[in-house]
């Protein structure tokens, strides 16, 4: 997934991972298992996220005359995801639900093989093995998704709450807030420290149902350049099963007001971002979509 919306989710599914207060209710499960059984879960997908490609539904995000953010009608890609970052490709294929034209999808094509040509030409010379350099590329995203996790951990401190129905599924209610004293040193650590909120997790399989969060301190875009949410902006993130039993992210909500820096302008943001229609790569790739496989089985291809 990209940028501040992957990191936002990131964060906010891995919410539960780290220690807290025993809550005072001898039901409950014990905490110390089932945060491991939590944080192992969350780590799996982790692990395997860039094996999945999928569909991702959004509001634009900018600002218009008038100050606001996220009003320019909604768009439909195809996420084939890469180990490597620059190569993972976001497929535009429709705007305001009206489909793409083949022309434009073909330039959109030729953009991203001419994009992947260029890193490939910048990877470290003499190795020629691709499933090598395949397999380290995987590693180093790994490593990354794990450094983060683990921010995330130290940043926020954690409370098991109570057992609930959450939509008919017994779940385990965890609260949290930031850590006093926290450093935290990854893009994901630092949206963490932010927010508050309530995660409700799916007691049988132990995993993150529903994340609800609302900042207590501003967020700066873009380094405060671009644009700042004030305190009191509240984000969703909720996770579901797909048929081969692995959780993945599938809607991430934000609201707040701020400003835009550039402009001087007030900003409402009111958005959500859809993840849908996963579907399990047939192996691990650098560029799925240039994939003959790949494409055989969506039945589509380069245009």
């Amino acid at each position: 997934m990209n940028g501040a919306a992957r990191a936002a989710t990131v964060a906010g599914a891995i919410l539960v991972l780290g220690g807290g207060a025993r809550a005072q209710n001898v039901v409950l499960p014990d905490q110390d298992a089932f945060y491991a059984r939590i944080r192992e879960n969350l780590s799996r997908a982790e692990r395997i996220t860039h094996l999945y490609a999928y569909k991702e539904r959004r509001t634009d995000v900018h600002t218009n005359p008038f100050g606001r953010l996220g009003t320019g009608g909604t768009r439909l890609f195809e996420v084939y995801p890469s180990a490597v970052q620059q190569m993972t490709y976001r497929r535009l294929i429709a705007r305001d639900g009206i489909p793409i034209g083949a022309g434009e999808l073909a330039e959109q094509d030729r953009e991203y093989q001419s994009k992947v040509a260029n890193v490939r030409r910048q990877m470290p010379a003499g190795d020629a093995d691709e499933r090598r350099r395949l397999e380290e590329e995987s590693a180093r995203a790994r490593q990354r998704g794990q450094r983060s996790i683990d921010d995330v951990i130290g940043t926020l401190a954690f409370t098991l709450e109570r057992r609930t129905d959450y939509n008919g599924v017994p779940a385990i209610v965890i609260t949290f807030r930031p850590r006093p004293g926290a450093r935290p040193a990854t893009r994901q650590g630092r949206i963490a420290q932010k927010f508050a909120g309530t995660v409700w997790v799916d007691e049988s399989a132990a995993e993150v149902l529903h994340v609800e969060a609302k900042s207590i301190d501003d967020i700066s875009f873009g380094y405060g350049v671009v644009a700042r949410l004030s305190e009191g902006t509240t984000a969703t993130v909720t996770r579901r099963p797909l048929a081969d039993g692995l959780w993945m992210p599938t809607r991430l909500t934000l609201k707040g007001r701020g400003r835009a820096a550039l402009f001087l302008r007030r900003l409402n943001v009111d958005y959500a971002i859809e993840w849908f229609d996963y579907r399990r790569l047939p192996d691990d790739s650098l560029t799925p979509f240039l994939d003959a496989r790949v494409q055989r089985q969506s039945g589509g291809g380069p245009q």
